[in-house]
């Protein structure tokens, strides 16, 4: 069952990312997606990108190319 929310949710954010990646760079989402975080962060863990779990999903499904050219 929790299986099947996971695999939603990737489903549904890999979705949005194909959305995304289409719009106009100059669109806030696209900005966002693709842009980098300003400023210093504080020590501790990294930071947590969504590009980073979009590359994540995209090795678990044995994509090894580009995931802007997947998207």
């Amino acid at each position: 069952r929790n299986a099947d929310i996971v695999r939603t949710l990737k489903s549904h954010r890999l979705g949005w990312t194909g959305h995304v990646a289409r719009i106009e760079v100059e669109r806030r989402g696209h900005k966002i997606l693709l842009g980098k975080p300003e400023g210093r962060h504080p020590g501790g863990r990294s930071k947590i990108r969504w590009k980073n779990d979009i590359i994540r999903d995209f090795k678990e499904l044995n994509y090894e190319g580009d995931w802007k050219t997947f998207a």
